[in-house]
């Protein structure tokens, strides 16, 4: 059985006002999990190399079909 050691002696530090008021900022927070959660996706038709890549590969199977 494993003994466990308990500090009881030490007291617990408690955060000041200033570290308790910058971790409330809530919307920070919240904006920067939507942007590490939620990445912008730029459409197909809205990225002008994608857009020339995919209508290049259909004007060739077009050719290569007819």
């Amino acid at each position: 059985m494993r003994k466990f050691r308990l500090n009881t002696d030490q007291t617990k530090s408690v955060p000041s006002a200033a570290q308790v008021k910058r971790y409330k900022d809530f919307d920070a927070l919240s904006h920067n999990y939507e942007r590490l959660a939620k990445r912008p996706k730029k459409p197909l038709y809205k990225d002008p190399k994608l857009f020339m890549f995919i209508l290049l590969l259909g004007l060739i199977a077009l050719l290569l079909f007819s």
